[in-house]
């Protein structure tokens, strides 16, 4: 069965699992920059990770909503949205 998916409701994204998910690949990001030769590790360090990591989240999800915003308006104006084809579950 095909599918074509016409809107993305923004809320949707915005308040489900999605954000937590990004956070922590940005803090895991922040963890692997820690391996740096030039690193060194202390509490202004820790706090600058996570700092840094919760504002590359916002900027992300700033992006995202700008993208959905998009997407929303170019099938909202006629243009084809992305078709998913799905298969029962036997």
């Amino acid at each position: 069965m095909k599918v074509e998916i016409k809107k993305i409701g923004i809320t949707n994204v915005i308040f489900s699992v999605f954000p937590v998910a990004v956070f922590v690949v940005m803090l895991v990001g922040g963890i692997i920059n820690m391996f740096s030769p030039d690193a060194s590790f202390n509490l202004s360090f820790l706090m600058n990770m996570i700092m840094s990591a919760i504002i590359n989240t916002l900027l992300f999800l700033v992006l995202t909503v700008f993208f959905l915003l998009a997407y929303n308006i170019l099938c909202g104006i006629g243009i084809r949205g992305v078709c998913v084809e799905l298969e029962d579950k036997e």
